[in-house]
């Protein structure tokens, strides 16, 4: 029974890792990340906010919120969850 439970989490937690090793190893421009700038928001330091899919066509579908920063070449994650 305890397996029924955590399955939906653990489905999500494949989805969000697979997501965030896209981003690393090929970048924001990988066409399954459908990255975009989230025009609603701006970063701690008026930095474009970023927007990429972990899933799409589905119901509050997750999404992960970054930043390009602080260095070269880093991208730093705002947040992760279901797209409002």
């Amino acid at each position: 029974m305890d397996d029924l439970l955590t399955r939906p989490r653990d489905v999500k937690a494949k989805k969000v890792k697979k997501a965030l090793r896209l981003l690393r190893d090929v970048g924001p421009s990988h066409p399954g990340l459908e990255s975009h700038k989230y025009h609603s928001l701006t970063g701690p330091n008026g930095e474009e906010v970023w927007e990429s899919y972990v899933e799409n066509r589905t119901p509050a579908a997750w999404r992960i919120w970054w930043v390009y920063g602080p260095g070269a070449d880093t991208l730093t994650i705002a947040t992760i969850g279901p797209h409002p």
